[in-house]
């Protein structure tokens, strides 16, 4: 059995046909977006939609949602260029997903595990894994 391209596969399943045009032109869109921007501008911004005309960016901050409205004009200039008519561009800020905040962890060592690895030790000659396991064992 021959495995399908994944194309194959989106095209056949139900509902996703018709959302395959404005996907591929959004990628396309992305593309042409990151081309066309200086710099490292196109890691802080992405285009969100495009419906009848009208592009939506989405910048991750207001210093680069400033540079993009300055940047509108040359933006539609050169996406009609490619071959893509652009009547409008709205700039959004949307801030990039925070790291999630690390917690510091805290384990304690039972009686019990602290007592296993003192008996291991014990039966350990003098070497660099006995005397760590010893320090394990005195944690408390």
């Amino acid at each position: 059995m021959h495995a399908k391209p994944l194309g194959a596969i989106l095209t056949e399943a139900e509902g996703i046909n018709s959302l395959m045009p404005q996907a591929k032109r959004l990628l396309e869109l992305r593309r042409i977006l990151s081309e066309t921007l200086p710099g490292e501008l196109p890691q802080y911004c992405s285009v969100a939609n495009w419906r009848r005309g009208r592009l939506v960016i989405f910048a991750e901050n207001n210093a680069v949602a400033a540079k993009l409205k300055l940047l509108c004009p040359a933006l539609g200039s050169h996406f009609l260029k490619c071959g893509v008519e652009v009547t409008g561009i709205d700039i959004q800020v949307q801030p990039a997903k925070p790291p999630l905040a690390h917690r510091e962890k805290r384990s304690e060592l039972s009686q019990a595990a602290a007592s296993a690895l003192t008996d291991l030790s014990s039966q350990l000659y003098d070497s660099k894994l006995k005397s760590i396991l010893l320090s394990l064992a005195n944690k408390k």
